[in-house]
């Protein structure tokens, strides 16, 4: 039962009072609507400590680390994860998951981390890789920021800047071996006691380790190999076929993790290990020339074999799942030629010599085979996937282009507009189109095309699913567009269209049996052998596979698939609440193999997949779900078994937020995290999900800095809508006393009640800083009503706020409010319509919808109408067709009535929302005498991503507050502005008025 409190308008100050008395008295009942969830969905009580607690500041930010990458072992019995400051070099760990043993590297990484205050590094890794034996860890040793950084102020050539390292971990004894100037490393999936590693150019000579016998001296690497061993394209270059300069490569090291020998083998350019361990392939590039070619190395024999020589460029390996053959391109017979142009050949590794399958003469009609697509092979190995592509335009030289005009033609019939084409320019240079050769057959068969540049196809060769979305291309500048669906015969090239428009996509079953996919609220599955299709779901009256709580105007998406039971048997489907089992031929009863257990208790099933390396369900296997209750928000799992209609097995439910969980691949060991706002999402292991024990402390000096708590509050919105939210409440929280309270929003926060928030500056508010602080922290949800997106915001967001003033802890006249893009615009048009907020923060905000329904999002190049008509902005419609909605919703045009401080941030080079529509929105201000700013970040993002620019509006945005909300004196740059000329003068080193004055305290006081 919801128990609802009275506030008291009377009791208001008069300003609160004024802003009451000019509400529709619709939204005047509702505000007085209110409750909290109560103990059972608030966080647990700040423990009692003994000792000080220290107010958060910048100055903690840089260090709180967060957890990433996290894996298991084969045999379970090691978890490994890098450990990640915000700012500066982390440690990779390996810990124990059945005692108190762990290893930790410096600056041991799989990813990429930050280098100082809004600087890469530049690095990426591979993920750190347990080998099959689980007695090596292998992974990437970046180099020290110290070294980088001084790299970066001498302006070193890149082959004289500080390289990764390659480390090497016994787990035994903690053990690091480590190999200098590494750029990638690869290492066989299911078994082998080998590790391929690639040097950079200027790393170990052949002088230093035995050399395999391709020995002419290894030239400057061109260009520095990717993770999985291709090399990265350069920025700038020519399209695929036209004459480029040569790569040379660099040595290649076979290391023998029983014996630690070595092998080297100089002038490699590219690599591949099989999965079963028994095969490295390698490509040579040498300057000379002499030794060019493909080459593979038996690891169980220790012989090199020359399956293809010849100078020449060789590139795109791949082996089969089973290890027997392999497939890549070159254009050794044409490399001499002005345009060479590539062949791609196979060699069965019995016999490793490598025949052509597809040569330049096979492709006679302006097609190439292409040296930029993925080469594979299908999963049981009987057709060579692999690209082709236009040949490329000649290049115009820039020179020729002097006394010539140079402009863009935006054409009425151009099917995306040349902002969209000058985003993707790369991507069509370099794009290439799957093609399948047919071994079997020996018959090449081309898939997709500019028509059809999607294809997907299925284990055995035979059945390629393709989509379209080029009939729609145009329409989808402001509607939904769609794609239609085909199948294509991939050993004949034979489509047929099996349906129009659809809206979110298709999928081939993991059999290649179906298609399914998901149109006018139903799911579909089309048989491929029958030509027939099955509505899956519209017998079944009454359930809803679309979401019902879809807000934009447009088609509702589809709750989603969990899987395929092997063999194509029968396929899972989400509805919001439960998991439902559907023969695709549509002649088995559907069955909710939940039992409704999620609608009757409004709890969400998901099922999770512990084994993701298989594409099928195991249907003699137990089902794991998740699940959430969307009342009180607890989360957990559950156990259910498919082909049954039962009630899943409660396995733990609890007041925190559970990751996805992980098994190891030859255990039962799992590995999850969980969190609270206030218990950081570490690592937990055990066999069983309600017997876990943590094996991490990301950020064991959390318990030296005050750390407020959250509460679930509901009320109701103007239009009587239930709702719900987040009140984030200093530590030591004492209701009978007032504090300022900043709102922050978006759409829905609820959901998010468990969820952990690090300490960190950005453009948002903060809750975990923001209450260490000392202010409250409201997160409302909105419902929204269709071509009334800013109405709706204060509709819902107004009456939470004066109703939480009636619980009598709030100070009425110090709330602030804030918000960021979406969050922006909203939060520039309450302060249109209400006078209920001593201060606001919209940052990116859209000021006039007229003028941005018109423009470019140009990070993508894609027109801003859709969003106006179909999604985000919820106006339903065009420009001409609802004016007035555009009019309405806008704050510019309603600029006048704005009597609230507003602080906006808008960047010059924001690539989501143009940024004259800040300077809009301040210019109109700065003429009514509003109090106004706007901060634009030079050369910055939507969201800055330069750390300085971060931490910066950080501290802006609370110096603004605790002028407004606390009575602080203004910082100079709000007293006085900071004018053109004394532009960078202003570093924002020193901390808020409320860093400096808040004194630490007793926890609780």
């Amino acid at each position: 039962m919801m128990l609802y409190v009275h506030s008291d308008p009377a009791r208001w100050p008069h300003n609160q009072r004024r802003a009451f008395a000019a509400m529709p008295r619709v939204l005047v009942l509702a505000g007085l609507l209110f409750a909290s969830a109560g103990p059972v969905a608030a966080q647990s009580a700040p423990q009692a400590s003994s000792s000080v607690k220290q107010v958060i500041t910048q100055d903690e930010y840089d260090t709180w680390r967060s957890i990433q990458g996290a894996t298991l072992s084969r045999d379970g019995h090691w978890a490994a994860y890098t450990l990640t400051p915000q700012v500066g070099e982390g440690d990779l760990v390996a810990h124990s998951t059945t005692g108190a043993a762990e290893h930790r590297v410096a600056r041991g990484f799989t990813g990429r981390p930050q280098l100082q205050a809004g600087a890469s590094s530049g690095f990426s890794a591979p993920p750190a890789r347990f080998t099959a034996d689980s007695r090596h860890l292998v992974f990437t040793i970046l180099p020290s920021q110290a070294d980088v950084e001084r790299a970066r102020r001498e302006k070193q050539r890149p082959a004289r800047q500080p390289k990764p390292s390659l480390g090497i971990l016994r787990l035994e004894d903690g053990n690091v071996t480590r190999m200098p100037q590494v750029k990638s490393f690869e290492l066989s999936k299911d078994a082998g006691r080998f590790v391929a590693y690639h040097r950079e150019a200027e790393g170990a000579s052949a002088a230093d380790t035995a050399a395999a016998g391709i020995s002419p001296p290894a030239a400057p690497a061109a260009v520095a190999a990717a993770p999985g061993g291709e090399p990265r394209p350069i920025a700038g270059d020519s399209a695929a076929g036209a004459k480029t300069k040569k790569e040379t490569g660099s040595p290649l090291v076979l290391h023998d993790l029983s014996t630690g020998a070595e092998t080297v083998f100089e002038n490699v350019t590219s690599y591949a290990m099989d999965d079963t361990g028994r095969w490295l392939a390698f490509t040579v590039a040498s300057k000379p020339g002499d030794t060019d070619g493909v080459y593979v190395r038996s690891l169980n024999e220790g012989r090199t074999h020359a399956v293809l020589t010849g100078e020449g460029n060789y590139k795109q390996l791949a082996f089969d799942e089973a290890g027997s053959q392999l497939a890549f391109v070159s254009d050794r017979d044409t490399h001499t030629q002005d345009k060479p142009r590539y062949a791609l050949y196979h060699a069965p590794l019995r016999s490793p010599t490598a025949r052509p399958l597809v040569t330049p003469a096979a492709l006679q009609d302006g097609w190439i085979v292409s040296d930029r697509g993925n080469v594979s092979f299908t999963r049981k190995g009987n057709a060579v996937l692999f690209g082709i592509a236009p040949a490329p335009l000649d290049s115009i030289p820039a020179d020729s282009l002097a006394d010539k005009a140079v402009f863009d033609l935006w054409h009425y019939q151009d099917q995306r507009l040349q902002p969209q084409q000058s985003v993707e320019a790369a991507r069509d240079r370099n794009r290439a189109y799957t093609a399948a050769y047919q071994l079997g057959a020996r018959r090449m068969v081309r898939l997709a095309n500019d028509t059809f540049p999607s294809v997907t196809v299925s284990d055995d060769g035979r059945t390629a699913l393709a989509l379209s979305n080029v009939p729609y291309a145009v329409e989808a500048m402001w509607g939904e567009g769609g794609s239609d669906v085909w199948v294509i015969d991939a050993t004949t090239g034979r489509r047929t269209r099996v349906a129009e428009r659809v809206r979110f996509g298709a999928s081939l079953s993991p059999g290649g049996d179906y298609v399914l996919y998901f149109h006018d609220g139903r799911w579909h599955a089309y048989e491929v052998a029958s030509r027939r299709t099955v509505d899956l779901t519209g017998p079944l009256a009454g359930v809803k596979f679309d979401q019902e709580t879809w807000s934009t105007p447009s088609t509702p998406a589809p709750w989603g698939v969990a899987g395929w039971m092997r063999g194509d048997r029968s396929v899972l489907l989400y509805d919001r609440y439960d998991v439902w089992e559907i023969d695709p031929r549509g002649r088995r009863q559907a069955q909710v193999v939940t039992d409704s257990a999620g609608r009757h208790g409004q709890m969400v099933f998901r099922v999770v997949d512990l084994d993701r390396e298989e594409r099928f369900l195991d249907p003699s296997r137990p089902l794991l779900f998740s699940v959430f209750d969307e009342v009180t928000k607890v989360s957990g799992f559950a156990e259910g078994r498919p082909g049954t209609r039962a009630r899943p097995g409660i396995i733990v439910l609890d007041s925190v937020n559970f990751g996805t969980p992980s098994r190891a691949k030859d255990a039962s060991t799992l590995l999850v995290t969980r969190s609270t706002f206030r218990d950081f999402p570490n690592l937990w292991t055990g066999e069983r999900l309600n017997a876990l024990h943590r094996i991490s402390d990301a950020n064991p000096q959390q318990s030296d800095y005050r750390w407020g708590d959250v509460e679930l509050v509901k009320w109701l919105s103007a239009d009587g809508a239930p709702l719900e939210g987040l009140l984030y409440r200093p530590e030591g929280f004492d209701p009978a006393k007032r504090y300022p309270m900043v709102v922050y929003f978006y759409e829905r926060h609820g959901d998010n009640l468990h969820n952990y928030v690090a300490p960190a500056g950005r453009n948002v508010v903060n809750p975990t800083v923001y209450t260490s602080l000392g202010y409250l922290v409201f997160m409302p949800d909105i419902a929204y009503s269709e071509g009334y997106p800013g109405p709706s915001a204060v509709k819902s967001i107004v009456p939470g706020v004066q109703a939480l003033i009636g619980r009598g802890f709030v100070d009425p006249q110090a709330v602030g409010i804030a918000g960021q893009s979406w969050g922006g615009y909203q939060t520039a048009y309450i302060v249109t319509q209400t006078n209920l907020f001593a201060a606001a923060v919209a940052n990116a905000p859209v000021a006039n919808m007229t003028s941005a329904y018109g423009g470019i999002r140009w990070q993508t190049g894609l027109a801003r109408a859709f969003q106006y008509e179909r999604t985000q902005s919820r106006i339903g419609g065009s420009l001409w067709e609802y004016p007035m909605r555009y009019l309405e919703n806008s704050p510019l045009f309603q600029a006048d009535r704005v009597e609230t401080p507003l602080l906006m941030m808008h960047n010059d080079a924001d690539g989501a929302v143009p940024w004259y529509q800040g300077i809009e929105m301040f210019v109109a201000l700065r003429r009514l005498g509003s109090e106004a700013y706007l901060i634009n970040y030079n050369g910055d993002a939507h969201n800055p991503t330069k750390r300085a620019n971060q931490k910066d509006i950080d501290l802006r945005m609370q110096q603004f507050f605790d002028h407004h909300l606390r009575g602080e004196p203004a910082p100079e740059w709000m007293r006085s502005g900071i004018p053109f000329l004394q532009k960078g003068r202003d570093q924002l080193a020193q901390p808020s008025v409320a860093e400096q004055e808040l004194q630490p305290v007793e926890p609780g006081g």
